[in-house]
């Protein structure tokens, strides 16, 4: 089983940037959408992209021990081959220490000839049926808070944007690989069904599962939640949406 590092906080694990995606809404709290596509970073979100790495490594190696120090590259990240045929998500918050990136995810599109690591993981979960080239696989979904609630909260408009995407660029069959303890918690977001049995991915030091999840079912699922929240990620696309009203300390508290 991975190794979580109890004493990395998920304020230890948070990138701080300082970012121009707030200056013409200064009063909301998040930002959330398109970072990137194919490892090149929407115009003017190169630093943002760069730093969405830094919540993944600090996550997956610092945090959760679920990938090696041996995976990371010489710039710190955790960037892999994956990441060239990727669209990457993030989530922002306008913060008193900055912009701070809360969320990340992508969405690794399969194209012709290229399995899906699913795909590699998992053989005998596609014997019978092929994935075409819109198949696609979430993957690097991380949600970080030092409160439970709006935790809970950017992980679901990371699922709402992704879904905007996929239903923008009618791509297919959507997978991912999860740590058993994940797939009932992901049930409360989104429709999902396993496609296999758990077993140990040496990739990720743990014993993972394959799903599959219902696109139709998700985006119900979803909408029950804020209704219409897809549709407005689909329309700003590729705009950052912006949401929450932003906290603003007062003078007393900052002084203690």
């Amino acid at each position: 089983m991975s190794h979580i590092d109890r004493t990395v906080t998920n304020r230890d694990v948070i990138p701080v940037l300082s970012s121009t995606v707030f200056a013409d809404s200064p009063d909301t709290r998040f930002a959330c959408g398109l970072i990137a596509v194919n490892d090149v970073p929407m115009p003017g979100l190169a630093a943002e992209y760069h730093a969405h790495f830094f919540l993944r490594r600090k996550v997956y190696v610092d945090q959760t021990g679920q990938l090696d120090e041996s995976d990371i590259q010489e710039d710190g990240t955790d960037r892999d081959a994956d990441d060239a045929r990727s669209v990457a998500f993030a989530i922002f918050e306008n913060h008193e220490e900055g912009v701070r990136v809360v969320g990340v995810s992508r969405l690794i599109i399969r194209g012709e000839g290229t399995p899906l690591p699913v795909e590699d993981f998992c053989p005998d979960s596609f014997t019978s049926v092929p994935l075409d080239a819109r198949s696609v696989e979430v993957s690097r979904v991380i949600a970080r808070h030092e409160t439970a609630v709006v935790q809970d909260l950017i992980q679901w408009h990371l699922f709402a944007v992704m879904l905007a995407y996929i239903a923008n660029h009618d791509l297919g069959r959507t997978f991912a690989i999860i740590e058993p303890w994940l797939e009932r918690h992901l049930q409360g977001i989104i429709s999902i069904s396993r496609i296999g049995e758990p077993r140990y991915v040496e990739h990720y030091l743990d014993f993972n599962l394959p799903i599959e999840i219902d696109l139709a079912g998700s985006a119900e699922q979803v909408d029950l939640r804020n209704g219409g929240c897809i549709d407005a990620y689909r329309a700003a696309e590729p705009s950052l949406t912006h949401f929450g009203r932003a906290v603003r300390r007062s003078r007393t508290a900052r002084a203690s």
